[in-house]
């Protein structure tokens, strides 16, 4: 069963030229993470404001933990925790105990569990020396940490976070990354996350789903996107040990267009391209030989998620 099943979800705002979301299906399992990737505009916080039940689908059906969202929401969505880019997701005059306490109240945690599950969620956000202190004293990562640590409090299936490495720096960043994965490999949880770093996204996410306009380009696992991706435009860099003459590269040229040629002086060159087949390399490799360029390295760059994601939005997911 699937922590979160996503069917046809459909959303057309009043007066709105297009669907902001249109028709997109997705599951998530436990201890899985799905990275939801789009430029802006695309419908990403649309798709999770629907998730959430802040938002009504026009059409579609929404399950979690095969709870129909539309007729249950209340069930629903007491499995799911959120932390949401540009809402309160924190009071920032009380301290880290503080915000635990109140929001566990309000997601009606008992009493007695509260108290012990947020001395449990502090230790493991690291925060247990900052319990007392006022979240507007925070770093940027704290406060993330901390409003993770305010969703989990009643113990969800779901966990949606926002751009949550939004603002942070590269240490904190990683940290929160690390804290991420966690939860999901350790504690099993379903988490999507939006986010326009694609290395993140490529390092943390077992799934990809990547839309725009409102609609799907591409969903898939990640290294499965990643290798359809490199059978197609496998970028190759060879490193020469010396220059190329005027009338090598030229000849060179002739063969592959495409080839980028930079000389590093007289005692080096490094050729680059984007191949569509692998007899390419080949016959670049004979020619040098019959040049007699002696090659120093040859190094396949397989492709990023930025190249991906990029290839995606420019040509409509073709």
């Amino acid at each position: 069963m699937s922590h979160l099943s996503v069917h046809n979800l459909c959303k057309i705002y009043p007066s709105a030229a297009q669907a902001a979301v249109d028709n997109i299906s997705f599951s998530v399992e436990s201890g899985h993470i799905l990275a939801l990737l789009g430029p802006n505009g695309a419908g990403k916080t649309t798709v999770i404001k629907c998730i959430a039940g802040l938002v009504l689908p026009t059409q579609g059906e929404i399950r979690v933990l095969d709870i129909p969202l539309a007729t249950a929401q209340r069930q629903a969505v007491s499995h799911i925790g959120a932390v949401l880019e540009g809402t309160r997701n924190l009071y920032w005059r009380l301290s880290a105990w503080e915000n635990l306490l109140y929001f566990g109240g309000i997601r009606l945690v008992s009493s007695r569990k509260l108290r012990q599950r947020a001395d449990e969620l502090l230790t493991l956000m690291g925060l247990e020396e900052q319990k007392h202190v006022e979240v507007r004293r925070f770093s940027r990562g704290m406060q993330q940490k901390l409003a993770i640590a305010v969703a989990l409090l009643h113990e969800p299936s779901l966990l949606l976070l926002d751009e949550p490495t939004l603002g942070l720096d590269v240490e904190a960043a990683r940290t929160l990354e690390r804290t991420v994965r966690e939860l999901a490999q350790q504690r099993g949880i379903a988490i999507v996350l939006t986010t326009h770093q694609m290395d993140l996204a490529e390092r943390l996410a077992d799934e990809i789903f990547v839309m725009d306009g409102g609609k799907q380009l591409a969903y898939a696992p990640t290294q499965a996107l990643l290798k359809a991706y490199d059978l197609h435009r496998q970028s190759v860099v060879v490193q020469l040990m010396s220059a190329l003459s005027e009338e090598q590269a030229g000849r060179l040229l002739a063969l592959l267009p495409s080839l980028s040629i930079e000389n590093q002086g007289s005692h080096s060159a490094t050729l680059q391209w984007t191949v569509e087949r692998q007899s390419d390399l080949t016959l670049l490799l004979a020619n040098l030989d019959q040049m007699q360029v002696q090659v120093d390295s040859v190094v396949y760059q397989k492709a990023r998620l930025e190249d991906v994601f990029l290839s995606l939005t420019r040509n409509g997911g073709t």
